[in-house]
């Protein structure tokens, strides 16, 4: 090798050699942040500030709001139902059969029930008597006669510590219970026989 391509060599080299310290200097500079850097708290997410006559239409509005619909359950929901679970088996002790007949299930019971499944369990709320009660409503399934409450259990039903029945004109009642929106349509009542008082 001449002195020539020793010195082009040598020169590289240190070329080289300055460009791995800069490199190097550069790195020593830079500062890695694990997280952005943040000045300022962002601003909260309130509710923007109402005029007065739109905060009073705002609460009154809240008002008539029924609680069940700003705590997310059924009453958004449209009614569902089935009879998966319905007591059709033998017949109550003053005599009444438990199982409905076809003329019952085409003329009495079924078309309600087609009814309410186009409505919303609100809707369903919504319905009074000619006396101002609820049409359709809850109980406790203590509220319900003796020999209801020991059927209840003999179906499995403990769980289920409310019944909910649907007036369908006069003293004929459908009794179940409601999971979510779906209601389990357990007995046919004929007269009222089931609630222990002619008010219910």
């Amino acid at each position: 090798m001449g002195k020539k391509s020793e010195g082009r060599a040598e020169r590289q080299k240190l070329k080289h050699e300055k460009l791995e310290r800069s490199k190097a200097a550069l790195l020593a500079k830079v500062v890695i942040a694990r997280s952005p850097r943040q000045i300022v708290s962002p601003p909260k997410n309130e509710a923007p500030r109402l005029a007065p006559h739109l905060q009073r239409l705002a609460a009154l509005e809240a008002e008539r709001s029924p609680k069940a619909i700003k705590d997310g359950s059924r009453f958004r929901a449209r009614v569902t139902w089935c009879l998966t679970k319905a007591d059709r088996k033998e017949h109550w002790s003053w005599g009444e059969a438990r199982q409905w007949s076809q003329e019952e299930w085409d003329g009495v019971i079924h078309p309600p029930f087609l009814e309410f499944s186009r409505l919303t369990w609100g809707e369903i709320d919504q319905f009074s008597s000619e006396t101002g009660h609820k049409m359709h409503h809850g109980h406790e399934v203590g509220d319900l006669i003796p020999e209801a409450q020991a059927r209840w259990s003999e179906l499995g039903l403990e769980q289920y510590d409310s019944v909910f029945r649907f007036r369908l004109g006069g003293q004929r009642r459908a009794w179940g219970f409601i999971v979510q929106a779906h209601f389990h349509f357990i007995w046919w009542d004929r007269e009222h026989s089931i609630y222990p008082t002619e008010l219910g």
